[in-house]
C-alpha cells in the first residue's frame, strides 16, 4: 500500500486538498483512508460529516475518513502507567494537573500517533492512506518523532534520581510487583518497535510520497522552503507542490493587479525552486469547497488524467549526506554550466550563486550551525560542504 501526507502552513487547503485527492483515488477503485492528525480537526467539517477515531465510510462514496484522537491513543498505550505515575508524584507534594503532565514523557503523544498509523499500513484493508496532517511546524515534530527515542530514553533512566528514587518503590506497591527503570524502558520499547516499521515505510519512495500545499505569497514559500528542507533531511519523498487559491484569469478589477502579478512571480519562483518537481496551480474557487460533491469534482480537475495514488515524481533535487566528517548538502543545478560558485550564509540560510542561477536555501538546524567548507559542481548537482565554525581568536 501507499501513504500520501498533505502538509503546509495552517490556512492553505491542505485538508481540502487531502479530501479532494481521497475521493478521486477512491473513486477509481483505491481502497482509500483519508486521516486527519490535527489536534485542531477540520477533515470531518470539509466532508460535511461528523467523523470519529475510528474509519467510517462516506455515505455514497467507497472512501473511509477519522479524525485521529491523540488523547485516546495515549489513553490506549499509556493510561494506566500514567495514572499510576500522577498518584505517586501527588503523594510527594506535585500538583494533580503538574503531576498528570509530568507522567507523560515527552514527545509521547507524538509517538502513538504514528503507532495508530503504522497499524493502518499493516492492517492490510486499504490500498492508500492519505494524512492529513497538522499545519507544518507540528507536522515536522511528528514526523521526527522516531527520533525522540534517544530523548525519551534519557528521560525514563533518569528516573533513578531525585524524587523518582521515591517515586520507584512506591509505585513498585501500588502495582504489586516490582517496578524498575527496564520495566519502564520495556513498555515503550514496543512503541518504538513499530515506529522503526514506520520510519522505513515513511522514507521509503515508493510507499510514501509528500505533498506541500502553499499559498502564493511570501510567508508561505519561506515556510514551504523550511518544510521541504527538513522532508528531504529526514529521507522523505516530496512528490509534488500544489500553489492554492490564485486569482483566476477572469478578476480583471484593477484593484487586484498587484495581486495577479505577484502570485505570478510566486508560482514561477516555486516551479524553478522545486524542479523537476510537478506544480499544480489552483486557481480560487467561486464558493467554498466543502461537501463530497464539490470535493469530488475539486480532485477530477486537479489531477485529469493522472492517478493521485501514484508516485508523482521520483527525482529530489535537495539531499543531505555525510563525507570524510563532513555534512553535506547536494542541490540539483541542472543546466548552470560551470560558473564560480558563490557562497552567502546569513543565519539559517544560504544563498547561492552560480553565473545567472540563484537561489536561497532554509538549511535545518543541524547545518545551520555550522559554516560553509567548500563547494563545487559534480555532474548536474551543486555540493556544499559544512563544517564546525572556525574558533574565534
Amino acid at each position: 500500500m501507499r501513504t500520501i501526507l498533505f502538509t503546509g502552513k495552517g490556512g492553505v487547503g491542505k485538508t481540502t486538498l487531502s479530501a479532494a485527492t481521497a475521493l478521486r483515488a477512491a473513486e477509481l477503485g483505491h481502497r482509500t483512508l483519508v486521516i486527519s492528525t490535527d489536534t485542531a480537526h477540520s477533515l470531518g467539517d470539509a466532508l460535511g460529516v461528523t467523523l470519529s477515531n475510528a474509519p467510517q465510510r462516506l455515505p455514497g462514496t467507497e472512501l473511509e475518513a477519522l479524525e485521529l484522537d491523540t488523547g485516546e491513543e495515549l489513553e490506549r498505550y499509556w493510561g494506566n502507567i500514567k495514572r499510576r505515575l500522577a498518584d505517586e508524584l501527588a503523594a510527594q507534594g506535585v500538583s494533580a494537573p503538574v503531576a498528570g503532565e509530568l507522567a507523560i514523557l515527552p514527545g509521547l503523544d507524538e509517538l502513538v500517533a504514528l503507532v495508530r498509523l503504522r497499524h493502518y499500513q499493516a492492517h492490510g484493508a486499504y490500498d492508500l492512506l492519505v494524512i492529513d496532517s497538522a499545519p507544518t511546524g507540528a507536522a515536522m515534530r511528528l514526523l521526527g518523532a522516531p527520533d525522540l527515542q534517544r530523548a525519551v530514553s534519557r528521560n525514563v533512566r533518569g528516573l533513578s534520581s531525585g524524587a523518582a528514587r521515591l517515586l520507584m518503590p512506591a509505585l513498585s506497591r501500588a502495582l504489586k510487583q516490582p517496578l524498575s527503570e527496564m520495566a519502564l524502558q520495556t513498555q515503550i520499547q514496543s512503541l518504538f518497535d513499530e515506529i522503526a516499521d514506520l520510519r522505513q515505510a515513511l522514507s521509503n519512495r515508493d510507499l510514501t510520497s509528500v505533498r506541500l500545499v502553499l499559498n502564493p505569497d511570501q510567508l508561505s514559500l519561506r515556510e514551504t522552503q523550511r518544510a521541504y528542507t527538513y522532508m528531504c533531511l529526514f529521507g522523505l519523498n516530496v512528490d509534488s507542490l500544489y500553489v492554492n487559491r490564485l486569482l483566476p484569469p477572469s478578476v480583471q478589477d484593477p484593484f487586484f493587479a498587484h495581486w495577479k502579478a505577484d502570485q505570478a512571480v510566486h508560482v514561477d519562483e516555486v516551479r524553478a525552486m522545486y524542479a523537476p518537481l510537478p506544480v499544480f496551480p489552483l486557481t480560487l474557487q467561486e464558493r467554498e469547497v466543502v461537501g463530497v460533491p464539490a470535493l469530488s469534482a475539486l480532485g477530477r480537475a486537479v489531477y485529469a488524467n493522472i492517478d493521485p495514488s501514484s508516485a508523482l515524481a521520483d527525482e529530489q533535487p535537495l539531499r543531505f549526506e555525510s563525507r570524510n566528517g563532513y555534512q553535506v548538502l547536494r542541490l540539483g543545478v541542472s543546466g548552470v554550466g560551470t560558473h564560480e560558485v558563490q557562497l552567502d550564509k546569513v543565519g539559517d540560510e544560504l544563498r547561492v550563486r552560480l553565473g545567472n542561477f540563484r537561489r536561497t536555501l532554509a538549511l535545518p538546524q543541524v547545518l545551520a550551525a555550522l559554516e560553509p567548507a567548500w563547494a563545487s559542481i559534480e555532474g548536474h548537482d551543486l555540493v556544499v560542504a559544512f563544517r564546525e565554525p572556525t574558533p574565534q581568536q
